[in-house]
């Protein structure tokens, strides 16, 4: 899988890069397992890292931050259930530009899936 969200971007300044990271932290906590960080980011503890932990206190994120969300994981799904679309995982990919929350994210979906697979409904 691979995201269309550019990687280039100005750096934010102290209070957006801030709104970011609480962000992804509230996030993480929402979406424990369906949240992915794209972006790079830095143990300030390598020793003591824990790759769950997504607050300012354990990291050095890099800008601009990415991330995706898996929309309807597959293996969550009861298998008495009959398959809804998508037949494979989607992700909302999500990236930050460095005025947010000022302006909007750029937002692209993330899949591996073929014309026909995502088409179906």
């Amino acid at each position: 899988q691979q995201s269309n969200i550019s990687t280039t971007a100005a750096p934010p300044d102290e209070e957006h890069a801030q709104a970011h990271i609480d962000e992804v932290a509230a996030l993480t906590q929402i979406f424990p397992v369906e949240f992915s960080l794209l972006s790079n980011s830095t143990p300030r503890d390598p020793e003591n890292y824990d790759p769950d932990d997504y607050f300012e206190e354990n990291r050095i994120y890099e800008h601009p931050i990415k991330y995706s969300i898996l929309l309807q994981p597959q293996d969550s799904l009861d298998p008495s259930e009959e398959q809804l679309w998508p037949p494979k995982n989607i992700s909302l990919g999500i990236q930050y530009p460095a005025e947010y929350p000022d302006v909007s994210p750029s937002i692209s979906l993330i899949h591996d899936m073929n014309y026909f697979e995502f088409s179906l409904a």
